[in-house]
Parts: structure tokens; sequence; C-alpha cells
């Protein structure tokens, strides 16, 4: 992975600010302090010039679309969708699959910028953060974060209300009689997990009931962590009677595990997941899951990218769209 401003900034010992300064030779720094940074920058191998390589001529008519898959959340219809609504503005659509990775991630980024296309349909990474680079990115070209963000309030977002998502599933298993609601999630830098970890409290909250930290488990995004978190909720001297996965990779690390066990859903365990995707739907049991707008969240992104498209001098406030979820209730939960 490429070093960035921020990890010269570490090694350098000094603030982001000021090694900005010297790397763009703006502002006053002194000889000592470029010193440092320029030895740092070496030491890390920063480079600093992919930025301004795409600075040159006009916008191409393309328009860059970011995201970690195509065969779940982002299936052909969404895709399908976003090439002809902006295929009929003259734009055509660069589709760059990151597949959860920073490294991809940055080198996409890099490339879409180089490409010099009109404006990015972005998701964030689960696993790494080139946020820095993004924010680079938007202050000369219209970014729309989808589905996922880091922090608020810095670009325009279409997301889905995670929080309410994660309330409504935790209340579905509560009703079902289940007090022992154990949530697997990954790490909670992005507002996805943040999300889905306050609806998930604040439902056993209106319950009535604490948020055992011991059901709790954060890791990574990633069917290893679903894996090993099941195993090690199991063998809790009370164990739980049903598990909400984070991620539908977490969910098949947790679903491995069971099947390992002769665990059986929803006999022996229930189970339910964020995101519905097809294989949801023939698992046997089929997994109740909360579903998220992903065809509506793609239409209000490229509606709203168009219109920052076509309005290139104004620098808008950032806005948010959320949108709603949905409970769809299938055969891995039962009473207790």
């Amino acid at each position: 992975m490429l070093a960035t401003i921020k990890d010269v900034a570490k090694r350098a010992g000094l603030s982001q600010a000021t090694v900005s300064r010297a790397l763009n030779k703006s502002g006053y720094v002194s000889q000592e302090t470029l010193a440092r940074v320029e030895q740092a920058a070496a030491e890390l191998g920063y480079q600093p010039n992919w930025m301004a390589r795409g600075l040159h001529g006009k916008s191409s008519n393309l328009i860059g679309l970011l995201v970690p898959e195509v065969m779940s959340l982002y299936d052909n219809s969404v895709i399908q969708y976003m090439t002809e609504k902006l295929h009929a503005h003259n734009y055509g659509l660069m589709l760059c699959i990151h597949n959860e990775r920073a490294d991809l991630d940055l080198k996409y980024l890099q490339l879409l910028h180089e490409k010099r296309v009109a404006g990015i349909i972005y998701t964030h990474p689960l696993n790494g953060d080139n946020s820095e680079l993004v924010h680079q990115l938007a202050e000369h070209l219209p970014i729309i974060e989808l589905n996922r963000r880091r922090e608020a309030g810095l670009l325009d977002a279409v997301l889905a209300d995670n929080i309410q998502g994660a309330r409504q599933i935790t209340r579905y298993l509560l009703g079902l009689g289940h007090r022992r609601i154990a949530l697997i999630m990954g790490e909670d830098e992005l507002t996805t997990g943040q999300n889905r970890l306050h609806g998930y409290q604040l439902a056993l909250t209106e319950a009535g009931l604490p948020a055992d930290r011991r059901l709790i488990r954060i890791g990574s995004f990633s069917r290893q962590h679903g894996e090993a978190a099941m195993h090690d909720l199991l063998d809790e001297d009370v164990a739980p009677t049903a598990i909400l996965a984070g991620s539908n990779r977490i969910l098949m690390g947790v679903l491995k595990t069971l099947t390992a066990r002769n665990i059986h859903i929803p006999v022996d365990l229930s189970v339910a997941a964020f995101n519905d995707t097809e294989w949801l739907q023939i698992w046997n049991p089929p997994i109740t899951t909360v579903d998220i707008a992903v065809e509506e969240m793609a239409h209000w992104a490229v509606d709203l990218l168009l219109k920052r498209i076509s309005v290139p001098d104004v620098k808008p406030t950032p806005r948010e769209y959320l949108l709603g979820t949905s409970l769809i209730i299938r055969e891995s939960c039962r009473a207790v």
C-alpha cells in the first residue's frame, strides 16, 4: 500500500498540515522541518505527484463506480440501472472493484483520477482507510459516498438507516422470546458498524435489557472473524439463543462454525443477518435478514452526482440521504 501524508507525518513526528505545506511548497516551514519531512517521505516511498497528474485538461465523460463487489449487493440490475441512466446523460460508467482491500481501493482512486472522471460513486472498503485521498479528490470532482461513510458531513452520502434496521431485527428476535442475542460485528470505524451496534443496543434498552458485552464480538468484517467469534460464543458458560451477523462475510463464518459443530438452525440456534442476497434466500434454511434498498440508493446516488456535475463552480453543503430498511422474515429464527 502506498504511503499517505498521514504516514509521513507520523514518521516525521509532525502535523499533517505541516507535512502538506512542506511537500507542496506552500507556506513557510524551516529547513530543519523540510529535511525531516523529505527524509520520512523517502523512507516510506511516498509519491506526492499522483494527484497532480489528473489535474490537466478537461474532465472525461466517464463516471467512476468504486465498490467492494458485484455479485451480492451491487448486482447486475444495479449496474445496469446506473449504466443506462448515465448513458442517457452522455456519460459512461467505469466499474472498479476493490474487494474490501485498501491497497486496491487506493490504486483505483488514483486510476479514476488519472482518467479524469467527471465524478465518483464510492463505497469505502471495510478493511483499511483511504479517506484522506478521497477528500483530496473531492476538492476537484464530486464524490458520492454510497452505503458506507467514515465521517459525517464531509461528502454527499446516500445511506441505509442502519440504526433503524438493527433495532428492527433485534426487536423481532426479542419478540420471539430471545434474551441472549449475540451480535458479531466488524470494526466500528465505519458509521455502518457504529449505527448497527447502536440500533442493537437501543432495542435491548427499550426492552429493559442490558447490553451484555459478553454477547458482542467486534472484529473485522470477514468470514474468519465470524467463524472465530461463533466458536467463542458457543463456548460461553451461557451460550446465546440467537445470533445477529453484521455482514454477509461474517455470516459465512458463522454458518461454517455451526455446520462444523453440528448445530442446526433454527432448532438449536436462531440466526439473522443484514443485507439480503440471493444465497441467503436459497440457504437451508433461508436466512431472516434486514434488507437495505440498494437499487433505491443507486438511483439517489446517480441523480445527486449528475446534479453536482451540472454546477461545477458551486461548492454545495454536503447532503445526506437516509433510506429505510425492510425486515425479511424467513425460516432461520424460532420462538423460545
